[in-house]
């Protein structure tokens, strides 16, 4: 089963540099869409396949770099506090789980000694 969770580090570490340079993600958006078109041209008539496939990255990617730019922005501060309140939650459940195994073990040693 896989395990997701949020990389709390990288998050704060994102947010500092979006809080101080907030058009960031949007250069990049740019420098994403002048990339493709400059590989598109690279390719040649002879490339019309790889052409196409930059065409749909560029199509795709830009303006994905701008929705998360527009989302950053929105939260703001609420990143961190998001993570913090993701971590809470983890440790809380992983304590709970801990708890529960303890309390199974303690029913399953008292089951077996009650019927010796």
């Amino acid at each position: 089963m896989a395990r997701y969770s949020i990389d709390t580090e990288g998050v704060s570490r994102e947010r500092l540099a979006l809080a101080h340079d907030p058009a960031e993600l949007r250069a990049t958006a740019s420098a994403v869409a002048a990339a493709t078109a400059g590989a598109m041209a690279a390719a040649g008539s002879e490339g019309s396949v790889v052409r196409a496939a930059l065409d749909r990255f560029g199509r795709v990617h830009a303006p994905a770099l701008d929705a998360v730019a527009d989302a950053a922005a929105a939260l703001g501060d609420r990143l961190d506090r998001s993570t913090a309140e993701g971590r809470s939650v983890e440790l809380v459940v992983a304590g709970s789980l801990a708890d529960a195994s303890t309390l199974v073990d303690a029913l399953g040693d008292s089951s077996v000694a009650g019927r010796r």
